[in-house]
């Protein structure tokens, strides 16, 4: 068989798989009938979880150990005149160091996106949204509370409002006050609040 029919009959295939997937696997409604193994399908097409972190956390250790142990090993590479145990013991000492920061730097990234999913979610939540829980997927906001429009006012006829006749003030007792907290004195000059 030529490399060409196994690339045409591969792409088919995948093609029809993909068709497959959204039809049976990928709908959110299709998940509720999906047996344990169809869930985790679900989940993973419609990126419900990150696997990424997993994986950069087995590279991380298996980096971390890589570089130690190839220093130690180079602490009694002697090749004629020349031994490597000064470089075997910097590889030992900067390099979990140096690895350990590319990975923060990773790992830095993940976070932000982990975040921003976190506040998705919080938001979809608060909206009470009901649609798809896509990972990336931002909430829509014609629900939010923070987000709603202003009634419009409708403009109606004013009343006719008569107007209150002007009353001369009368004379009034000048009012003390307490020298503690500030509080206006009863009529007998007492404090309400310090008795």
């Amino acid at each position: 068989m030529d490399i060409e029919i196994i690339v045409i009959i591969a792409l088919a295939l995948a093609v029809a798989a993909t068709v497959l997937a959204f039809v049976f696997i990928v709908p959110e409604k299709k998940r509720a009938r999906l047996n344990g193994f169809g869930k985790f399908l679900h989940d993973t097409l419609n990126f419900k979880y990150l696997i990424v972190e997993k994986i950069l956390q087995a590279l991380y250790i298996f980096s971390t150990a890589a570089v130690i142990l190839a220093g130690f090993f180079m602490l009694f590479y002697v090749d004629h005149d020349y031994w490597m145990g000064g470089e075997g013991l910097l590889l030992m000492i900067l390099g979990p160091i140096s690895v350990r920061l590319a990975y923060e730097m990773i790992i830095m990234a993940i976070l932000l996106v982990k975040n921003v999913i976190q506040i998705n979610n919080k938001l979809k939540n608060e909206n009470n949204d009901t649609g798809a829980q896509d990972v990336f997927g931002a909430p829509t906001v014609e629900g939010f509370q923070g987000f709603r429009p202003a009634p419009v006012a409708v403009p109606t006829a004013a009343p006719v409002v008569e107007p209150t006749p002007v009353v001369a003030p009368t004379a009034e007792a000048p009012r003390s006050f307490c020298t503690r907290c500030g509080a206006v004195l009863n009529a007998d000059g007492t404090c309400p609040n310090c008795q």
